[in-house]
């Protein structure tokens, strides 16, 4: 903070970077955080409550026994592509992720080796 001419004037300091769930409602809010100096997070807002969350299966957790609800789905996917888009090494080592994409996949080189589908000519 800096004082100026007797006035409190608040330094901004452009260090992360916030993507929202386009679904977000007055209600129910998830926002992705991006930080420079530390690791990326999640705030969600539902029930009155914010909270930071790490990753995306810490954030539908959040939910309780609506997690599984087709809103809350789609938000944790959302969640998941922001990591997979944004993440750092340390978020992408997470077994959780690399559960979801063995399931979900990000390309058809997920599913299958390379070499179980050839075949040999001599």
């Amino acid at each position: 903070m800096i004082y100026n001419n007797s006035k409190l004037t608040h330094l901004t300091v452009k260090n992360r970077v916030q993507y929202s769930y386009e679904k977000n409602t007055n209600d129910c809010n998830v926002a992705y955080h991006r930080s420079r100096t530390g690791p990326n997070w999640f705030l969600v807002f539902y029930k009155n409550s914010a909270c930071i969350r790490y990753t995306p299966k810490e954030v539908g957790r959040v939910f309780g026994v609506a997690k599984f609800t087709p809103w809350v789905n789609d938000m944790r996917d959302w969640c998941y592509t922001m990591v997979e888009k944004y993440g750092s090494d340390t978020d992408k080592d997470n077994d959780e992720y690399r559960k979801y994409i063995e399931k979900h996949g990000f390309g058809p080189e997920v599913h299958e080796e390379p070499n179980d589908n050839t075949k040999m000519v001599i």
